[in-house]
């Protein structure tokens, strides 16, 4: 089964919220990627800050943020959040110009 990690910038909602919160929700991403996801990973100014591991996903319904995606989760396991932080430069890789959503195969990391 493939399984994909999931790459968000998360700078700009650290102003206003927490690591979870900032890292979980509101994203523009593909909708049929999700069944993938093993890890969410919030980047902050070049550096992995945190790995959460998605329980589950919604797609918000109304309003402005309509269609885009946010998950509920866990905090990853130490040894998750220490082998992408070992990662962290082949992670940054993965952006393309001014985008802050990446993905990341598990595989390519192991």
């Amino acid at each position: 089964m493939k399984e994909e990690i999931v790459l968000f910038k998360i700078h700009k909602g650290l102003k206003d919220r927490d690591h979870y919160e900032a890292t979980r929700k509101h994203w523009r991403m593909s909708k049929k990627r999700i069944k993938y996801i093993k890890y969410a990973v919030g980047i902050n100014q070049g550096k992995v800050e945190c790995v959460y591991q998605p329980t589950s996903w919604v797609v918000v319904e109304e309003g402005e943020l309509k269609g885009r995606l946010q998950f509920e989760g866990k905090v990853a396991s130490s040894d998750i959040i220490q082998k992408l932080q070992l990662a962290q430069d082949q992670l940054l890789k993965k952006f393309g110009a001014g985008n802050p959503v990446a993905y990341i195969s598990l595989s390519e990391v192991e």
